[in-house]
């Protein structure tokens, strides 16, 4: 009997064990090791049960992508560890205003993120961009004008309501046109995607912000 209970003793031990070891390796395969944030491939898991969920509900979708600005030199000046450094402190910032459980931020690829908000209007997601993008300004305020202070970042913003035809690469590629713009007018800027009325697609809202000086002002 005792070598029995012993026995049950030692195989529920590693039973545990294997689980812990099975769930840390999942976690892992779903992380970005750099900055803890999601991976793309979780990413993209994620966005594809959010976009039928909100089909089903007829609810908006959010989506925030986020860009260091000029990165490649600031990296090619100061190195990769003070690059990765950097990195890590704009997820920090990413990570401290992205609070609701269904909010989902990613480490996108390189130096770009992308933060996944479902049920949220375009104005509510630009208002969250402007969050964002001041923190890491309040970043740079805080490191007193060191030359390797942390970049800026551009971040374009997008939402609409899933329809029959949409995918979430068209969402994506609202956002990734909407950060386009948000370089090209000087970067370190908040650009809601602003053509959504296009066929087939829906805008979820009529608020828009001014990416200079982060105020909200009303869509045409």
């Amino acid at each position: 009997c005792a070598t029995n209970v012993a026995l049950i003793i030692f195989l529920a031990g590693a039973l545990k064990r294997r689980s812990e070891a099975e769930h840390q390796l999942a976690i892992t395969a779903t992380t970005d090791g750099l900055t803890g944030l999601c991976n793309r491939r979780r990413l993209d898991e994620l966005f594809d049960l959010e976009w039928r969920r909100a089909m089903r509900s007829d609810s908006p979708v959010g989506l925030l992508m986020i860009d260091a600005d000029n990165f490649k030199a600031y990296n090619d000046q100061f190195g990769h560890q003070v690059g990765d450094a950097a990195l890590i402190a704009i997820a920090h910032c990413i990570q401290s205003h992205t609070l609701r459980a269904s909010d989902i931020s990613a480490r996108y690829g390189g130096e770009e993120f992308a933060i996944l908000l479902p049920e949220t209007s375009l104005a509510d997601a630009a208002q969250l961009a402007e969050r964002i993008r001041t923190s890491v300004l309040a970043l740079r305020a805080d490191q007193q004008g060191r030359s390797d202070s942390t970049p800026t970042v551009s971040i374009g913003v997008a939402a609409m309501v899933p329809r029959q035809g949409l995918l979430p690469r068209d969402l994506i590629k609202a956002a990734d046109t909407a950060l386009y713009q948000a370089k090209s007018n000087g970067r370190n800027r908040t650009e809601p995607e602003s053509a959504l009325k296009q066929s087939g697609t829906r805008q979820v809202d009529a608020g828009l912000v001014d990416p200079g000086h982060g105020h909200l002002t009303e869509a045409a």
